[in-house]
C-alpha cells in the first residue's frame, strides 16, 4: 500500500509540472483543430459510397453543431468549394502538426532527451497527428455513430436483408475492436514520440491505461449524443459543443497521463 501511495504521488508530482498542466489543453485545440480535416474525410467517404449529402449532415449534426457542419459539407460538395477552403484545410493540419510537436516536447523532457533533430521531431508530429485523425475518425464513426450509419446503409438495397445481423454484429464486436485499435496506436505514438528508441514493451502500461481512460468516456461522449444530445431545442447545438470539448480535453489528459507513466517505468528501470 506505501508503494502505491508513494507511486500515486510521485505521478501527481509529475502531472502538476506548470508544462503538463497547460499541454492537455493545448493538446486540445489541437484535436479540435483536427476535427475539420476529419470531417471533409467523413464527406469524401460518403461521396464514394453515393450517400446523400443530407443524410451526412444528420450525421454530423448529432455531433456538432449544424453550422460547422454545413461549411464542410458544402465546401466538400462542390457548392461552396474555393481555394480558401482548401488553404485553411492545410493551415489547420499544419497548426494541428505544431500540436502534436508538444506531445514530442513534452516526451523528451521526461524521458530526459536532450539532443534532438528539429526535422525528424517535426516528420514524427506529423506522423502522430495523422494517426490521431485516424483515431478520432475511427472513434467518432465506429462507437460513436456507427448505429445510426448502420440504420443509413439499411435504406439501400443492398444491405437491407441484412441490415439486422450487421447490427447484431456491431453490438458484439464494437467495443473489443475499438479497444485494440486504440490500444496498438497508442503504444504506437508512445514508441514514436519520444526522440530515442523505446521498446514495445516499456509503452504498454500507459497504453492500456490509455486506452480503458479512451473507451470508457468515449462510450460516455456516446451515451451523451444518443439521448441527451438534442434534448434542449435552444440548448442542444452548444450543449454538444461543449460536451465535445470535454470529451477531447479528457482525451488529452488521459494521453499525458499514459506518457508519464511509460516515463516512471522507463527511468526507474
Amino acid at each position: 500500500m506505501k508503494k502505491i501511495k508513494k507511486y500515486i504521488k510521485k505521478m501527481m508530482e509529475i502531472l502538476s509540472l506548470k508544462e503538463l498542466r497547460i499541454l492537455p489543453a493545448y493538446l486540445s485545440y489541437s484535436f479540435v483543430l483536427a476535427v475539420i480535416p476529419i470531417l471533409t474525410i467523413i464527406v469524401i467517404i460518403a461521396s464514394y459510397f453515393s450517400i446523400s449529402i443530407d443524410n451526412v449532415i444528420g450525421l454530423i449534426n448529432d455531433l456538432l453543431p449544424s453550422y460547422a457542419s454545413k461549411v464542410v459539407v458544402g465546401a466538400i460538395s462542390g457548392k461552396d468549394f474555393d481555394l480558401t477552403v482548401g488553404f485553411l484545410n492545410l493551415i489547420t493540419f499544419i497548426v494541428a502538426a505544431n500540436g502534436m510537436y508538444a506531445i514530442i516536447d513534452a516526451s523528451n523532457s521526461l524521458y530526459k532527451i536532450e539532443n534532438t533533430s528539429q526535422i525528424k521531431d517535426r516528420l514524427r508530429s506529423v506522423l502522430i497527428l495523422i494517426i490521431i485523425i485516424c483515431l478520432l475518425l475511427f472513434l467518432i464513426l465506429v462507437p460513436m455513430l456507427g448505429d445510426k450509419i448502420l440504420a443509413l446503409l439499411g435504406k439501400y438495397s443492398l444491405f437491407e436483408n441484412i441490415l439486422d445481423e450487421l447490427l447484431l454484429i456491431y453490438k458484439v464486436v464494437k467495443w473489443p475492436i475499438t479497444f485494440l485499435i486504440i490500444f496498438f496506436n497508442i503504444k504506437l505514438i508512445y514508441a514514436i514520440a519520444p526522440s530515442t528508441k523505446i521498446e514495445s514493451g516499456d509503452t504498454t502500461i500507459g497504453a492500456f491505461v490509455t486506452t480503458v481512460g479512451w473507451v470508457c468516456f468515449t462510450a460516455i461522449f456516446g451515451y451523451y449524443i444518443k439521448y441527451f444530445g438534442r434534448y434542449d431545442l435552444i440548448y442542444g447545438s452548444l450543449s454538444s459543443i461543449t460536451i465535445l470539448l470535454i470529451w477531447i480535453y479528457i482525451l488529452c489528459f488521459i494521453l499525458i497521463l499514459g506518457i508519464v507513466i511509460n516515463t516512471m517505468k522507463y527511468n526507474k528501470s
